[in-house]
């Protein structure tokens, strides 16, 4: 699974929103935005990377979200 986000702000929030919820994907909803996990090998992600990637950033999984600072290895 690949972990991405739209912006509430965004003019395509609704759409992307929309397929999320039409094709059942796992989501958060945050204050300002809403992140959700597309299944790598299948193929609602070569839907997603064609006609929606650029509405949505992808989440980096090395930094802390909270303060966006890289996380320390322990």
């Amino acid at each position: 699974m690949r972990e991405y986000y739209v912006l509430t702000m965004h003019p395509d929030c609704k759409e992307v929103l929309a397929w999320v919820f039409d094709n059942k994907l796992r989501y958060e909803v945050h204050l300002n935005r809403t992140r959700f996990w597309v299944p790598v090998d299948s193929s609602l992600n070569t839907y997603f990377q064609l006609w929606l990637k650029d509405s949505c950033g992808a989440v980096d999984s090395s930094l802390d979200l909270a303060t966006g600072l890289p996380i320390s290895s322990q």
